[in-house]
């Protein structure tokens, strides 16, 4: 389904929505580095697809912003903020996942083999495997967002939400609005330029890929997932 703009779309149903999007890219995501939590700030890229954000966002009212304490969504968020004068909740427990010891490692070329495979067992299962060093699963991550996505879906009554946090936060967010189990939760894919649309009383969700600030743009119904280039129509 292509629309002139997300407005244009959500003017179709008559239902307040969660936008959910996922952060820019940062100067480590750029150079494939392990990030987690550390605070790291947008890359070029990054800037340019919070640009595309805001455009595709400027016609959209919204009711509440909430993003992590982490640079990397306050500077995404920060100029459609700035647009629509709400002010930013930022909420500490919606923070990427922590990856322990081998945030900063170089995912491609570790210093030796024995954290190479520490590394990629943590790969394999990353829904039961935490890394050393205070490392989360994404079953830790599942319990921390609970209390405040109950908050977020809470503000939807009022109007439209956007909320801006990472790729495995994002993950167990769907997993937990959509009735997935683990795995299936584990399998949503989320890139820094996609938009997931979430309507809490029809429980659909629909995936927007920003490939730019204007023109037509595409609504997917359903998710995409990591092991498929095809979006998956179930919800």
């Amino acid at each position: 389904m292509f629309y002139p703009s997300i407005q244009n779309f959500l003017s179709t149903i008559q239902e307040s929505c969660l936008l959910l999007a996922r952060h820019g890219e940062t100067d480590w995501n750029s150079l494939g580095l392990v990030q987690g939590q550390q605070d790291r700030p947008l890359s070029p890229m990054g800037y340019q697809q919070r640009k595309n954000l805001f455009f595709r966002l400027f016609s959209v009212p919204l009711h509440h912003i909430f993003t992590s304490s982490l640079q990397r969504t306050i500077q995404t968020a920060l100029p459609v903020s700035e647009e629509k004068g709400i002010e930013l909740e930022k909420i500490v427990s919606f923070n990427e996942a922590k990856l322990g010891v081998f945030e900063g490692e170089n995912k491609l070329n570790f210093s030796d083999s024995f954290s190479k495979n520490i590394y990629n067992t943590f790969l394999h299962d990353e829904i039961n495997i935490a890394l050393p060093g205070g490392g989360e699963n994404l079953k830790m991550v599942h319990e921390r967002i609970k209390k405040p996505l109950k908050k977020v879906l809470h503000a939807t009554k009022k109007g439209n939400v956007l909320l801006i946090a990472h790729r495995n936060v994002n993950k167990m967010i769907l997993k937990n609005l959509l009735g997935l189990t683990f795995e299936e939760g584990y399998c949503i894919e989320h890139k820094n330029d996609w938009l997931y649309i979430f309507f809490p009383t029809s429980t659909q969700l629909f995936l927007v890929k920003i490939n730019g600030p204007i023109g037509t743009i595409e609504i997917i119904p359903g998710y995409e997932t990591i092991d498929s280039k095809k979006p998956d129509f179930k919800r």
